[in-house]
C-alpha cells in the first residue's frame, strides 16, 4: 500500500499578502500627532540639577572650604595674639591641688583640713571622767564599771582582732551571760552600734599606720530597771575616723580616703548584789550608729569601708549621707545614715 505525499503549498506573491479584504493595521502612535506638555516646576528644577548638580557641589564645597579656613584662621589668630601677650595658650588643670602636699605632691597628713584634725589618736581619745560614789554604787565600783567602758570601746573601735573577724577581746570585756546575744549581733552585721568590722577583701583597705582618731564624751548615772534591778548606767557618745589606702588620695578633697563612725551607746553595770555572779559586769543596754563616707552595701552588712569611685576625682563621690554633719557636738542618733 503507497502512501500519498502531501502536495507542496504554492507560494504566494508579496502583493497578495496584503489586499483589500485585510486592511493594514497602524498604531496610535503613529496616526496621532503628539501631544506637547508644558513642564512642572518640580520637573524643571529636577532637570536643572541634572544638568548642573556637578558645578553646584563644587560652588558649596568651595564656600563651606572658605568658612572653614576662616574660622580656623580667626581662631589661630587669637591663639598667637594670647601667646603673644604671655597668656596661657591651652586649658591645664589648676596648679593648686584640692589639699595640702608635699614638694612630691604627696598628701601632707590624711586628717588635715577635716575635723578629724584635731581629734585624739586612738587610745588617747578615750577619757574617764573622775568616779564618784553615785547612788548604790561606791566610787570603787564606779571606777571599774568606767574602766570596763574605756576597755571595751578600745577593743571595740581601735583593734584590730575585732575588725578582722576574732571578737574574743571584746566579748571578754563583757558579762558572761551578756555574750551570746553580742555574738549574734556580730554574725547577723548587727554590730556597728558598738564594734568596728572590716571585710578582709575590702578595696581599698584600712591603713594601720595612719592611726585611727577619735573624740567623745563619757558620761554615768545611776537607774533603776523595770525589774528592779539597781544599774549604772554609762553612756558613751564619740566619733571615730578611719582612713583607707585611697590611690592618689591627693586628687581628691581633704578627707575622701575617710570614713567616719559616729555612735551613742548606753551601757549597764547591774549591782552585784541583785544579780546572779555570770550577770555581772558589762551590758549593752542600746547602741546607735551613724557612718559617713562607707557604702550602704557594707553598712548593712555590719563592715565599714570606703566608698570609692576612681572615675570621680575633683568630683563629690555618690555616699549615703547623714542628715546632719556628724562632726557636728549636736549631733543626735536620729540623723543617722538611712541605707
Amino acid at each position: 500500500m503507497t502512501q500519498e505525499q502531501p502536495t507542496a503549498e504554492p507560494a504566494r506573491r508579496l502583493d497578495q499578502l496584503f489586499t483589500d479584504n485585510e486592511p493594514v493595521q497602524i498604531p496610535d502612535w503613529m496616526r496621532n500627532p503628539a501631544q506637547e506638555h508644558e513642564l512642572t516646576r518640580a520637573e524643571r528644577l529636577r532637570l536643572g540639577w541634572a544638568r548642573h548638580s556637578g558645578k553646584l557641589l563644587g560652588l558649596a564645597s568651595g564656600l563651606l572650604v572658605v568658612a572653614l579656613l576662616a574660622v580656623f584662621g580667626t581662631a589661630g589668630q587669637r591663639f598667637v595674639d594670647r601667646v603673644h601677650r604671655g597668656e596661657v595658650a591651652l586649658p591645664s588643670r589648676s596648679a593648686t591641688p584640692p589639699r595640702p602636699v608635699d614638694a612630691n605632691g604627696n598628701t601632707l597628713g590624711v586628717f588635715i583640713g577635716t575635723p578629724a584634725e584635731n581629734f585624739a589618736e586612738g587610745e588617747a581619745a578615750v577619757v574617764l571622767p573622775a568616779a564618784r560614789a553615785t547612788g548604790p554604787f561606791t566610787a570603787r565600783q564606779v571606777a571599774n564599771a568606767l574602766a570596763s567602758v574605756r576597755k571595751a570601746l578600745i577593743e571595740g573601735r581601735l583593734h584590730r582582732t575585732t575588725f578582722y573577724g576574732d571578737p574574743a577581746q571584746f566579748l571578754g570585756t563583757l558579762a558572761p551571760d551578756a555574750r551570746a546575744g553580742v555574738r549574734e549581733d556580730l554574725a547577723r552585721g548587727r554590730n556597728l552600734g558598738y564594734a568596728t568590722r572590716i571585710s578582709t577583701d575590702a578595696e581599698p583597705d584600712w591603713v594601720p599606720e595612719d592611726g585611727i582618731r577619735g573624740r567623745g564624751i563619757i558620761e554615768y548615772a545611776a537607774d533603776t530597771t523595770e525589774g528592779g534591778i539597781r544599774v549604772l548606767t554609762v553612756t558613751t557618745r564619740f566619733v571615730w575616723v578611719y582612713s583607707f589606702d585611697l590611690f592618689q588620695a591627693q586628687q581628691y578633697p581633704p578627707g575622701a580616703e575617710l570614713v567616719t563612725v559616729r555612735d551613742q551607746v548606753t551601757w549597764q553595770f547591774p549591782h552585784p548584789d541583785d544579780v546572779r555572779p555570770s550577770s555581772r559586769g558589762l551590758w549593752i543596754a542600746d547602741a546607735e550608729v551613724a557612718v559617713a563616707g562607707a557604702p550602704c552595701a557594707a553598712i548593712t552588712k555590719g563592715y565599714v569601708a570606703l566608698e570609692y569611685d576612681p572615675t570621680a576625682r575633683y568630683r563629690a563621690r555618690p555616699r549615703p549621707e547623714s542628715t546632719a554633719d556628724i562632726y557636728d557636738p549636736g549631733w543626735r542618733p536620729d540623723d543617722a545614715v538611712d541605707c
